[in-house]
């Protein structure tokens, strides 16, 4: 006979107990910092790589880069420098006048435009200088008032390209500075 069934018999109620449980191993986390690990990388790299991908409209052209010397070779350019003192004109660094004069003057105003106007017209007519092309090239402690003059008056001189200059060293003021004879 069995034991529940000598419990019954007995008129007792047989007492079910359950199973300790053994405790399980816990999970391992490396192989989820492992997976995780990789999913960032994957997610970086995708990202990185849409920063990337430009839609570039039709009609849009980004801006190109190259030395002043190149462009003066190349096109017809006419320089421009602007300093805080004065304002030499043309490859040759004819001196002009200064920047306030400049804005203050209408006279100067109107001979910078008949000089330009006849610069443009002689690069015009060469066919192996090509386009009229206007150099401004300023520091940046240079108001921005006398740069707009310049390129109201190159603009209005018949220069179809108007250039901005950047120089790499930065003592440019002092290394520009004319010398004394």
């Amino acid at each position: 006979m069995r034991i529940l069934e000598k419990a019954s018999a007995g008129g007792k109620k047989a007492r079910v107990t359950r199973r300790i449980a053994e405790e399980e191993a816990g999970l391992s986390i490396t192989s989820l910092l492992d997976i995780l690990t990789i999913v960032l990388v994957f997610l970086i790299k995708n990202v990185s790589m849409d920063a990337q991908k430009l839609t570039v409209p039709d009609q849009m052209i980004f801006p190109t880069t190259m030395t002043a010397e190149s462009l003066e070779q190349n096109m017809g350019t006419t320089v421009i420098k602007v300093y805080p003192d004065r304002i030499l004109v043309g490859v040759e660094n004819v001196y002009f006048g200064t920047p306030q004069e400049l804005l203050q003057d209408p006279q100067k105003r109107a001979d910078l435009n008949d000089y330009l106007t006849r610069l443009s017209e002689v690069i015009e007519e060469d066919e192996s200088k090509g386009e009229a092309c206007l150099l401004v090239q300023a520091d940046e402690t240079i108001p921005a008032q006398y740069i707009t003059a310049i390129v109201e008056i190159g603009t209005g001189s018949y220069y179809k390209y108007v250039y901005f200059s950047t120089l790499l060293d930065s003592n440019w003021l002092v290394n520009e500075a004319p010398q004394q004879l």
